[in-house]
């Protein structure tokens, strides 16, 4: 059965769908031998996946892989008109396969009972999913087609449509399944700092005038902490966190076009950034802090965290000769230093005293229902004999007495 795809040239490099159109070769072929093969072959493409039926599978594809209808969407309010009438011809060719009831006819023309291509997946099929497999049960093409351009318009398609948070990889986006769960209720006394974090990730989420930022402080005061917070309180607004190692920046410019177009809003977050004295890495960051002929896009921030000040490493044997004739020494040196200036906005976390930290074990002990005698003093051991005073040695703190691994 020849299924040729115009538009959704993608999917059709999908496992379930090659598995399919064989299966359906041999039907229409009468070829026997080779159907029990092609049809476990079909079985086992919908458990790795997974999904829960043929339905399903053709749904996830629809909303995550890329696709020309997809990318048409980005730069144009209207669909063209080849582009229309392309999807319109895969999307007919797609409903007809997955509406026969292939286990049945392959049953009937090997003469046995087979597996059914239902009930394959255990985890239910996300709302999205779910609410496309009735279109794609019920609806026409035309109806297929109208759904997808609502959700493509909405959240676009492919891994960014498909993960709130991503890491840059090698080139790609790639989709973290079960990112780090960070609730700013737990940052205990940093109210001022995550306000001023919040009110400008609010600004870029408005469509107003948002900063880059400098996140500064000790470690483990709660900069990453805080950062990872913003996912779980604005993914359903559109907020999507990427991580991007120091050691991408070169590919700084490749990122940010790839999400140009998008309909979401991303933040670029960068951890525990400094550079050492001779290197020259920043290059690209700082021509994005600074501006440059190519527009920033509007839904795009860095957040960036570090424990340096001035970002880059300090020392005074790196400050210019007076001695030395070299007049624009000092420009070299004042061009590395000032890097962080170019940050719209610095927020400073302040290092944990003693007192602090103790207000920070008894919040976290608070909002675990722990009720401790000595607390206190178990703290001040568990600090006094780890990695002193801060949010991170109140934290392992709590989760030790949680799991009585104190003595």
């Amino acid at each position: 059965m020849l299924a040729t795809l115009f538009v959704f040239r993608a999917l059709a490099k999908s496992p379930w769908f090659q598995a399919l159109t064989v299966v359906a070769q041999a039907l229409k072929d009468s070829k026997t031998e080779l159907l029990l093969t092609r049809y476990a072959e079909l079985y086992a493409a919908l458990l790795n996946k997974p999904a829960n039926n043929l339905l399903a599978a053709a749904a996830q594809d629809l909303l995550w892989l890329e696709s020309g209808l997809s990318k048409a969407l980005e730069t144009d309010a209207e669909i063209p008109v080849g582009i229309r009438a392309g999807t319109i011809y895969d999307l007919e060719l797609l409903l007809s396969f997955l509406r026969q009831d292939w286990q049945a006819m392959t049953s009937v023309s090997l003469g046995q009972s087979l597996p059914p291509l239902v009930g394959l997946a255990k985890a239910p099929d996300r709302a999205e999913v779910a609410a496309l497999v009735t279109v794609l049960k019920q609806g026409s093409a035309e109806e297929l087609l109208q759904q997808l351009i609502k959700r493509y318009r909405q959240h676009g398609a492919g891994t960014l449509s498909r993960f709130a948070a991503l890491r840059w990889e090698a080139g790609g986006f790639v989709g973290i399944a079960s990112p780090a769960q960070s609730e700013m209720s737990r940052l205990i006394g940093l109210e001022r700092p995550l306000a001023r974090l919040r009110h400008n990730t609010e600004a870029l989420l408005c469509g107003k005038p948002a900063q880059h930022s400098l996140l500064y402080g000790p470690r483990g005061s709660g900069k990453s902490t805080a950062v990872r917070s913003l996912l779980p309180q604005y993914a359903e607004r559109g907020l999507r966190l990427i991580e991007l190692q120091t050691t991408a920046l070169a590919d700084l410019s490749e990122v940010i076009e790839g999400l140009r177009s998008r309909p979401q809003f991303y933040i670029l977050f960068v951890d525990d950034l400094s550079f050492e004295n001779q290197e020259r890495s920043y290059g690209p960051l700082k021509t994005l802090l600074e501006g440059s002929l190519t527009a920033r896009p509007g839904n795009m921030l860095i957040y960036a965290t570090s424990n340096r000040r001035h970002l880059v490493k300090e020392q005074f044997s790196d400050r210019p000769d007076p001695l030395n004739d070299d007049v624009h020494a000092w420009d070299t040196q004042n061009e590395r230093l000032a890097l962080a200036d170019r940050f719209g906005l610095t927020i400073t976390f302040p290092s944990a005293s003693q007192q602090r930290y103790l207000e920070i074990v008894r919040g976290l002990a608070l909002l675990e229902g722990l009720d401790i005698k000595d607390l206190d003093r178990l703290a001040l051991r568990h600090a006094d004999w780890g990695n002193g005073y801060s949010g991170r040695t109140a934290q392992q703190f709590i989760d030790m007495l949680k799991s009585d691994l104190l003595s």
